[in-house]
């Protein structure tokens, strides 16, 4: 019946239960005596102390919990969030139980001691925060992302529960049995030990998904200054960090005014005896709790499932904005006498805004706001809440109640210098009004951090980064000088360094440095990059110089031809003599250059001579510098050479084929349409170069007859073979469309080949077509589930062949791209990119549960529904066995699945995989000896051969 009713009303998932179920009691536990103490606190702070005195509280409060912040901070680092959460009941347990022997001590020896009610509401309230902080994170430590959205509602129902039972057994114990409120502090003492009983369940049965704390390799020597520091720098590069920060600051200002107001503006007036006040408080706890557990239970989870976690933060501002326009209209129009005054009146508008700023705030904006953490972390949970608790929440408190005792009434009654009473009683709800609408704004790019967060998280590389802090800057004299003290430097990667920030930023003031370094340098690596460089940087007459003056001196037969190469930019000035005489240099590759040099040159007579000498040199056919030969023919762009480098494309050397092909492409240069069907010819290479020149030729071409060729080239591993592919069904996109459209809606292409062929067509579809891709993933979602079923019945068969594990393989990635296909129509519905493709799929593909979480929350985030909606009901199960996959299929497609062991054969075959058969013949061949012809194609023969 329990699971019934967690599983329909609450949507919390069988596996979900125990955790659910634990968290829930310790949070009730706690609540229940903290309703005591947070009710008894109050009311004897008021009346022995004076109201007056609450924000002077409100700053002690704040200071203890800045300087308990920096230890928690510093120990989520070095223990587990169980045991702080253990240490932390503990500690209020011993706390409650002093606090009581004070109280009593006062009543019977020294009842003028009124520092001791202080002393209890400012301890009380710095375990409360404390354990209030730490709580979520220890709760959001054992579920993922996706599934913390949906328990920690009803997780948190636990504390109004816990509130309504302690605000009635207060009464009771108030009324009934006649107790003095002081007499009441040993339950807060007694919960706080109950719930750590039920820690220690917790502990003994449940594992954490993602860990905070209690790591040997970050249990660093650092103090907790230190560590406080590093939370800033993460602080100041994080975007949501700064929106949560200023969000937090809105809150506290706003939150502290209207609770200041209430408590001793409105209540004092109404209820001017203490027990009848703190009678009040209990019967308020009851039923304001019971509103809240009624707003948590019904509202809470589905408003944060279905408007998301961003979106759901601007709820609680606005009701805070609601409350304090309500407030400033009463006060003000009584102040200047449009209404009368009415005592039930001030009640009413007391206890709404007591219920958003204390019981709406734990429904509505503790768990959204604690959701926030989902996008930062999980090893930082503990140092930024500890940042956020410890010095905005302070510094934000000290400032309102430094306002407050500014311009409130003294303790007298009277008003302040600055203010009369009655403007002050409409001031404070104005300015919370303003604050609030303030928290509404930073509320919004909040909203996108959030969703930043998140997406960021699948990355990989996240937790390897460092936050860079920059210090100070230098200028552009202090960049020369270290320029130059590189340059001058011994070391030759100082060296190197230099000059490729000189190449970079085309530091034109460099030119003399490198020339003289190029001349004088003997290191083969220092002068290439000297060469690169002056290539680089602006053509002057200094850089021809210094390179024509490298080119007579040099010795080096590597660093000639880069000289060469770079003089070959300079056609406006004649250095062909000093190249002309390279032209017998014994290396073959300076004097290809010096030919190349000498060809492009417009001034040169003799290009003739050099085609000749180059062809030359190609009729000695066991050269071993063939290849090089090709390329420079190549190079000169000449098509009557064309029908010479032919012959090569027979060549058993694979390098000599690549530079005939590459050549004769050049030379046919704007010619090559007659020749196509060579081109599409090499698409069919092994050589992956071959294919992309040819690829790049075919754009010089009329559209094809075919584009299957051009279409399989979508498949490849290589990304560059991909986007030249890419590239080439662009250009002719009108008229391929077709032959893209058949292709994307056909199940025989792979996951990559729909997703780089939806990228160029999936804008151009329509409504119908688009439609279309939506049911066929939806269909891929199905298969996706039945062959995890299988994979079900494949464990509970077990061994049965040396091919068990292959078939296991086999059939992980055939789920795999079933389930690819459907976060490729997903992507691109949503208008993502490929990046988020490959996040989120490797995401849903970790072993690691908050890995998986995230993926999941990310998907949640997306602009596509349907299928969403079925991905996250699919991963929210927990698939241990055939019966839980037969239940989300049938909950998902209203079918059962048709999943048996006597067919189990049957329904591998059914897949249509070629490993597959190849497995169930290698087994039948096991078990039976020869195999019947027929049963082999020619896949399956080349697989078990």
């Amino acid at each position: 019946m329990l699971a019934r009713l967690l599983g329909n009303w609450l949507a919390i998932r069988p596996n979900e239960q125990d955790g659910v179920l634990y968290f829930f009691l310790i949070l009730l536990v706690f609540s229940f005596g903290a309703s005591f103490a947070r009710t008894i606190g109050m009311t004897l702070l008021v009346e022995k102390v004076g109201g007056d005195k609450l924000p002077v509280m409100f700053i002690f409060i704040d200071l203890a919990v800045m300087i308990g912040s920096l230890l928690y901070a510093h120990y989520t680092e070095k223990f587990s969030g169980l045991a702080i959460f253990g240490f932390f009941l503990l500690s209020t347990t011993l706390f409650s139980l002093i606090v009581q022997l004070l109280f009593f001590v006062t009543a019977y020896w020294s009842p003028q001691s009124n520092w001791v009610y202080g002393f209890f509401f400012v301890g009380f309230f710095f375990f409360y925060v404390l354990i209030s902080i730490h709580a979520g994170s220890v709760v959001a430590s054992y579920f993922t992302a996706v599934q913390v959205k949906r328990v920690t509602p009803v997780i948190n129902a636990g504390m109004p529960i816990g509130g309504a039972l302690g605000g009635t057994s207060l009464i009771v114990c108030l009324n009934v049995f006649h107790f003095q409120p002081e007499q009441l502090i040993t339950v807060l003492g007694i919960a706080c030990l109950c719930a750590f009983g039920l820690l220690r369940l917790v502990n003994a049965r449940l594992s954490p998904v993602r860990t905070t704390g209690n790591n040997a390799q970050v249990k660093s020597q650092k103090n907790p200054l230190i560590e406080l520091m590093d939370a800033f720098k993460y602080i100041i590069g994080s975007k949501l960090m700064i929106y949560m920060s200023l969000g937090f600051i809105f809150f506290v200002i706003a939150n502290k005014l209207l609770e200041y107001h209430y408590q001793t503006i409105i209540y004092p007036t109404v209820y001017k005896d203490a027990t009848e006040r703190a009678t009040f408080f209990a019967t308020y706890e009851v039923f304001a709790n019971l509103a809240w557990l009624l707003v948590q239970l019904t509202f809470t989870s589905r408003i944060v499932m279905k408007w998301g976690v961003g979106a759901s933060n601007l709820l609680y501002p606005a009701l805070s904005a609601t409350v304090a326009l309500t407030l400033f209209i009463y006060f003000y129009f009584k102040a200047q006498d449009l209404i009368e005054g009415s005592l039930t009146i001030m009640l009413i508008l007391g206890i709404f805004t007591q219920f958003v700023n204390q019981e709406m705030r734990g429904a509505l904006r503790t768990p959204t706001n604690n959701l926030l953490f989902n996008a930062i972390p999980a090893n930082q949970w503990g140092i930024n809440k500890a940042f956020l608790n410890g010095i905005v929440f302070p510094l934000s408190t000290v400032t309102v109640a430094t306002f407050i005792l500014i311009t409130g009434p003294g303790t007298d009654g009277a008003s302040s210098t600055f203010l009369t009473t009655e403007q002050l009683y409409y001031l404070l709800p104005l300015i919370a009004l303003v604050v609030s609408l303030l928290g509404i704004l930073v509320a919004l790019p909040q909203w996108a951090a959030y969703d930043e967060g998140v997406f960021g998280l699948l990355n990989r590389e996240l937790f390897d980064r460092r936050i860079e802090v920059k210090i100070g800057g230098r200028g552009n004299n202090s960049l020369k000088q270290v320029i130059e003290q590189k340059l001058n430097s011994s070391d030759p990667y100082h060296v190197i360094a230099a000059l490729e920030m000189v190449r970079v930023l085309r530091l034109n003031f460099f030119v003399s440095h490198i020339g003289n370094l190029l001349l004088k340098n003997p290191d083969f690596k220092i002068k290439e990059h000297c060469i690169s460089t002056l290539a680089a940087l602006p053509q002057s007459h200094s850089s021809l110089t210094y390179l024509v003056e490298a080119l007579r001196t040099e010795k080096n037969p590597e660093v000639l031809p880069l000289i060469l190469k770079n003089l070959g930019q300079f056609k406006s000035v004649n250095f062909n003599d000093v190249i002309d005489k390279l032209l017998t240099h014994p290396t073959p590759k300076v004097f290809i250059e010096a030919c190349l040099c000498l060809h492009k040159h417009p001034s040169y007579r003799h290009k003739q001579l050099i085609e000749k000498k180059i062809i030359g040199r190609l009729q000695n056919h066991d050269s071993p510098d063939t290849a090089l030969y090709l390329s420079a023919l190549g190079e000169l762009r000449q098509s009557h050479y064309s029908k010479l480098v032919l012959p090569f494309f027979e060549s058993e050397n694979a390098e000599i084929r690549l530079a005939a092909f590459t050549a004769f492409i050049r030379m046919l240069e704007g010619q090559l349409e007659s020749h196509k069907s060579l081109l599409i010819q090499a698409l069919d290479s092994p050589d992956k170069n071959m294919k992309i020149a040819g690829l790049r030729a075919l754009k010089e071409c009329q559209s094809l007859d075919d584009w299957t060729p051009i279409i399989r080239l979508l498949g490849v591993k290589d990304r560059t073979l991909v986007t030249e592919s890419k590239e080439l069904l662009r250009l002719s996109l009108g008229v391929c469309k077709s032959a893209l459209l058949e292709q994307v809606f056909s199940d025989k292409i792979s996951v990559q080949q729909r997703f780089e062929i939806l990228s160029l067509i999936y804008s151009k579809l329509n409504d119908k077509q688009r439609a279309q891709l939506q049911k066929g993933a939806d269909e891929a979602l199905k298969k996706f589930v039945q062959v995890n079923g299988l994979l079900k019945l494949h464990e509970v068969i077990g061994p049965t062949s040396r091919t068990y594990d292959i078939v296991t393989k086999i059939l992980q990635e055939i789920a795999q791209d079933h389930l690819h296909h459907v976060l490729t129509i997903i992507t691109f519905v949503s208008e993502q990119n490929v990046e988020f493709f490959h996040r989120v799929s490797r995401g849903l593909q970790s072993l690691s549960r908050a890995n998986q979480g995230n993926a999941l929350e990310v998907l949640s985030n997306a602009k596509e529904k349907y299928l969403v909606n079925r991905v996250l009901k699919y991963f929210d199960e927990r698939l241990n066995d055939l019966k839980a996959v037969n239940r989300i299929h049938i909950a998902l497609f209203n079918e059962s699945l048709k999943i048996n062991k006597k067919e189990y054969n049957q329904q591998l075959l059914a897949l249509d995989n070629d490993m597959l058969k190849a497995c169930l013949l290698y087994i039948k061949q096991e078990r039976h000896g020869v195999l019947k012809g027929g049963e082999l194609s020619k896949n399956i023969l080349e697989l078990l051969s």
